[in-house]
């Protein structure tokens, strides 16, 4: 039987990886939050043909119609618990976005979404003959993003439809939702388009692209009410009443981060399928020196700016493991191959860049990982388990690398490392980076994005009057669960001052 209105509360984190999607159910019991998983399910790109040049799509209907799959559990999940389903917030990864058609009804969406991985890796041209009127230098000093072949800038000019409204993939999910349309800042401040400083959209960069003809919706806050859920929507889901919606830091980055305050001592570290490691900030870096240093000024919450160095991240494994599983005709425990290659010392552990363009598309991922260490001098890692160890290797020395890097950007030097999401349960990982920084490691939570959601509704909804007050009251969940020192024969000259966290 349904909670009546006055029962306890209770809300829904739709959370969309570049791997897999979940719903998880955030709960309130005496000034504690829980949290659980309800429902999970795959996710990766569809198409014809893996060959270069493949067009890559995500599949809309099927992620959606997961999505109302685990909000349905959610709500048999409060009411069983003698609640009501009170809020729904939903995260994704960032730069993907559909296209709304002025002439389909409000609560429908007709197109596609592409997939950033098949983007074309030398972009549709060079950033200063792509956009005419700017300089690449002029683009950062205004965005702070600096030119990929995956910014939602570039793959908007080479739409070969013009015109539509523009929605990053979780407002196009808000919309599909309560049949709503605008535009969160986290997740807008991925396309290459917003001011960094003003948090609106830049007419200087759509002018400069080329993109007047695309309609741009206002940029709203995290925590802004998004409207309710439509009647077919509540009726599909099961809940009593319509549900309201909140745009939450809907760039997965910036959930996965919700907790963070400006701080220059601490490197952040959201490890997923892909990785982001910087610095949260008052204010964006948009200095040569940090275009140099391919660092984007992201969005985080209450206005803060995310600097952030973006490279692959446990996706490299994902990829290895579906090759190799292909090969051997059966599936192989990617967990258990990490367990396995930590505990095997004697293996040769080639560096590779982390960062290089040609990790971002599925494919022979070992393949690749050979070539760019023979293309850097190394002999290629031996076998599965070596592969693996270079690898986790690589993305310690990558994490490191980014560690000296905004060092350099600040003056300020880095006393700690805080990894989430995935990567912070890889105990390899996450030892291997506190040697390689000499700085502690604090991991975990593991599902950062989800509880950051979570943390937006429940201040958004009056349950809690702070972001702070909510991770205090989230233990585990919300707070770091493992802590990694540093072994102090490889970095003792971070050792003496910079062990305080």
């Amino acid at each position: 039987m349904p909670a009546a209105a006055s029962s306890p509360r209770a809300y829904a984190a739709v959370d969309l990886g570049a791997s897999s999607g979940r719903v998880m159910l955030g709960l309130v019991d005496d000034g504690e939050v829980r949290m659980t998983e309800v429902h999970r399910f795959a996710n990766g790109p569809r198409a014809d043909s893996l060959v270069p040049g493949a067009t890559l799509r995500w599949d809309v209907e099927r992620l959606f119609d997961e999505t109302l799959t685990g909000l349905a559990a959610a709500v048999r999940a409060a009411e069983a618990d003698g609640r009501v389903l009170a809020g729904i917030g939903v995260d994704s990864w960032g730069v993907d976005y559909g296209l709304l058609d002025a002439s389909s009804p409000a609560s429908e969406f007709r197109g596609h979404v592409d997939h950033h991985r098949g983007a074309d890796p030398d972009g549709p041209a060079d950033a200063e003959s792509a956009v005419p009127a700017l300089s690449a230098e002029r683009v950062y000093a205004i965005a702070g993003i600096p030119p990929q072949p995956i910014n939602t800038s570039y793959r908007l000019r080479a739409e070969r439809v013009r015109g539509g409204t523009l929605l990053l993939v979780p407002d196009l999910w808000v919309h599909l939702l309560t049949g709503e349309v605008g535009a969160e800042r986290t997740i807008a401040s991925t396309t290459q388009l917003l001011d960094a400083r003003s948090g609106e959209w830049s007419p200087e960069l759509i002018r400069g692209w080329g993109l007047d003809d695309f309609t741009f919706p206002d940029p709203l806050p995290a925590g802004s009410p998004a409207g309710v859920t439509l009647p077919h929507i509540t009726e599909r889901i099961g809940a009593a009443a319509p549900v309201p919606v909140f745009r939450v830091a809907e760039h997965d980055t910036a959930s996965a981060l919700a907790f963070a305050e400006p701080d220059a001592t601490q490197l952040l570290v959201s490890s997923g399928s892909w990785s982001l490691a910087g610095l949260c900030l008052e204010s964006p870096v948009l200095t040569a020196e940090a275009l140099e240093a391919e660092f984007t000024n992201e969005g985080g919450v209450a206005g803060s700016t995310l600097l952030l160095r973006n490279l692959a991240g446990m996706w490299l494994l994902v990829e290895c493991v579906r090759q190799w599983s292909d090969e051997l005709g059966h599936p192989l425990d990617p967990v258990a191959l990490v367990q396995e290659a930590a505990a095997r010392d004697d293996l040769a552990a080639p560096v590779f860049d982390v960062g290089d363009p040609r990790l971002l598309a599925p494919g022979d991922m070992p393949a690749r990982i050979a070539r760019l260490c023979a293309e850097s001098g190394q002999a290629p890692p031996e076998g599965m388990l070596g592969t693996v160890r270079s690898i986790i290797e690589s993305l310690a020395a990558a994490y490191a690398e980014a560690a000296l890097a905004v060092e350099r950007l600040t003056g300020s030097p880095v006393r700690s490392v805080r990894i989430v999401g995935g990567g912070s349960r890889n105990e390899l990982l996450c030892r291997r980076t506190a040697e390689r920084t000499g700085l502690p490691v604090i991991a975990g939570p593991a599902e950062a994005s989800a509880f950051g959601n979570l943390a937006v509704q429940l201040v958004a909804a009056g349950e809690f009057s702070s972001l702070a007050a909510v991770y205090a009251a989230g233990g585990s969940a919300g707070g770091g669960v493992a802590r990694y020192e540093p072994s102090r024969s490889e970095h003792p000259d971070r050792l003496d001052d910079r062990t305080t966290v």
